[in-house]
């Protein structure tokens, strides 16, 4: 084990000193100015944390993922609407597979086991009697997330209280561990937080017999879903809409049965090509199509991809909106009403009331992946750097088409 003296290394983002309007305007320009750099993150040291209880864990994070959530926040795009419910400064990172170096006697782990973090910090993380979602089996609805004596957190990384992946050292509590089955690679297990959220999507709203599906997106998320559907649905014909040329080999690789650009008018061509979608122009504004793909998920959450799912999904059709929207505007919800769409959002993942057992999705997640070897969903992890390179790992996250990057992964432990 490493000398705990020397340890403790984490990339903090300080946001409590930051005025909001101004990290949304300057947010998105500083890193494109900077390579990557950016003011209000900084390497900082401190001892590595102590057990906070007989059911906690100290892990040392193997990979921990860069997360479109994360850039979201990081560049002034994340919607303050969810403030209360965050804690700051953090240390962000809740895509994490990590090796457990200390538990707790209640905690049922071993040091040296090989976890992933289920990064929901649910009432028993809190030590608080259950809430309803919590008892319902839905802990990412958690409804006690500001109180209890950790400080307000939605997940592991927005927490004050419970530093991200981002280090060389962090808590988490037992019921937040799942042990990674032999079978999948370090690579593969930090993309199971990113898998379990589009499976949680996908088993949701499947598609039924014969039904065709739409992705919208080519990230991480997007690429995650279309492997959901592949591993669940595999007689559903998918398109997916990607935007960059690492995007569309992979998601042939996938198992796509159609790759399009998302540019434009994509959607829109998607569904006339793919869909048997009629186009129509009105009197002002984009074109209108009669027909569509009977299930849609938007992995992408911005103005333009709702409003071309909006525009692509066949009446009574489903959409799922599964990447993170925040504030949009001046979109048009007409179709949504007289056309009787089925709109949701997925957020993280639950107990799988619909599976037998009602397995926990990060479980579901890892037997999939388990039993389908050949499915080359680890090859999504593309660049990873050690915590000194965070402005290039940045930079790189930030620009991924002219980087070819899917998935931009920290690894702690390297130089």
């Amino acid at each position: 084990m490493a000398d705990r003296s020397v340890r403790g290394v984490r990339l903090r983002f300080g946001a409590s000193a930051l005025n909001h309007r101004v990290l949304r305007l300057l947010g998105p320009r500083i890193p494109r100015w900077t390579g990557g750099w950016m003011p209000w993150l900084e390497v900082h040291r401190s001892p590595p944390p102590e057990l906070r209880g007989p059911a906690w864990a100290r892990l040392r994070p193997t990979l921990a993922g860069i997360c479109g959530t994360d850039l979201g926040l990081l560049t002034g795009h994340a919607s303050p609407i969810l403030s209360p419910f965050g804690s700051f400064p953090a240390v962000l990172g809740h895509e994490v597979v990590a090796v457990v170096e200390e538990a707790g006697k209640a905690a049922g782990f071993k040091a040296g086991q090989r976890v992933v973090v289920d990064p929901v910090i649910s009432c028993v993380v809190r030590d608080l009697d259950p809430c309803r979602q919590c008892r319902d089996g839905h802990p990412g609805l958690c409804e006690r997330a500001a109180d209890g004596p950790l400080a307000p957190g939605l997940l592991i990384g927005f927490c004050r209280d419970l530093p991200g992946g981002w280090s060389d050292a962090m808590l988490a509590h037992a019921s937040q561990l799942r042990p990674v089955p032999d079978a999948l690679s370090d690579e593969v297990a930090v993309l199971i937080e990113p898998f379990s959220v589009a499976l949680h999507a996908v088993l949701a709203a499947p598609p039924g017999a014969g039904e065709r599906a739409l992705v919208i997106g080519g990230g991480t998320l997007g690429l995650c879903t279309l492997a959901a559907l592949r591993l669940t649905r595999p007689a559903t014909r998918v398109t997916i809409l990607v935007r960059h040329p690492a995007q569309a080999a992979m998601a042939e690789r996938l198992g796509a049965v159609s790759v399009l650009p998302a540019g434009g008018d994509g959607a829109l061509r998607a569904a006339e090509q793919n869909a048997g979608a009629r186009r129509y122009r009105p009197i002002v504004g984009r074109p209108v199509l009669t027909g569509g793909f009977e299930q849609v998920y938007d992995c992408v959450g911005t103005r333009s991809s709702i409003d071309s799912s909006l525009r692509v999904t066949a009446p009574r059709g489903r959409l799922a909106v599964v990447g993170g929207p925040g504030e949009i505007g001046a979109i048009d919800w007409t179709l949504a009403w007289v056309r009787e769409l089925r709109i949701h959002g997925s957020y993280v993942y639950a107990r799988e009331a619909g599976l037998p057992g009602n397995p926990h999705t990060f479980d579901e997640a890892m037997r999939l992946l388990a039993e389908r070897p050949d499915l080359p969903l680890g090859e999504l992890v593309t660049h990873r750097f050690g915590l000194g390179a965070w402005r290039r790992a940045m930079g790189v996250a930030l620009d991924r088409g002219r980087a070819g990057a899917l998935k931009v992964v920290f690894a702690p432990g390297e130089g």
